[in-house]
């Protein structure tokens, strides 16, 4: 007999699949939670136990799409690849997530903020816990300075990367956001690298 945990479990999952199904085929704006509680075969108050609302379902769908890719970069980083190229490629596709879906930007920034679990294990799941397993293993290679802590790193980069959206959003165009952002990290990296690896950057 399932337990109480993971019936909860299954009733969430049945949440997030039919809020998936429903968004690719009608859209996030046009789905209403009583639409996707009713696929879920759920009563809208079940759906509120779970969720506080549409928009934190597709941050948890966001982050779900694109775990399998950071967990590959976690994975390449651990054998060796470089941490700091790792950071660029996770945050490039993170930027052009967000452009995916502008109109409701700044609202998702919201939501991922209030969802984010400091108690997790999962770093492919959130942004900011990514962020910082990927800077400590750039501090191991060398690729960057270890007299400040990653957690203040992940903070300054995850910090730069939502004003960067906040701005962004308020004239999103195709691209601007991946631009601005390139920029910002390439700043954010040279005064955070190690002397030595700035050294090899500014030498090609």
């Amino acid at each position: 007999m399932a337990t109480h945990a993971q019936r909860r479990d299954a009733t969430r999952r049945r949440i997030l699949n039919a809020a998936a199904a429903l968004f690719a085929k009608r859209g996030f704006t046009a789905t209403s939670v009583a639409a996707i509680a009713r696929r879920a075969r759920v009563v809208k108050q079940t759906f509120y136990q779970h969720f506080d609302g549409k928009m934190d379902v597709l941050v948890m769908l966001g982050r779900e799409q694109g775990a399998g890719q950071v967990q590959q970069l976690l994975v390449a980083v651990a054998e060796g690849a470089s941490a700091v190229v790792a950071l660029e490629r996770y945050y490039l596709a993170l930027a052009q997530w967000f452009e995916a879906q502008a109109p409701i930007a700044r609202d998702i920034i919201i939501s991922a903020i209030r969802l984010h679990d400091p108690l997790s294990n999962r770093p492919e799941l959130y942004a900011h816990d990514f962020t910082k397993a990927v800077l400590r293993a750039a501090q191991q290679q060398g690729e960057v300075r270890d007299d400040i802590s990653a957690e203040v790193l992940a903070t300054v980069i995850g910090g730069a990367f939502t004003l960067a959206v906040v701005d962004w959003s308020c004239q999103p165009k195709a691209g601007r956001l991946t631009a601005a952002f390139s920029e910002s990290l390439c700043v954010f990296l040279h005064g955070a690298s190690a002397p030595l690896f700035r050294k090899e950057i500014s030498h090609g």
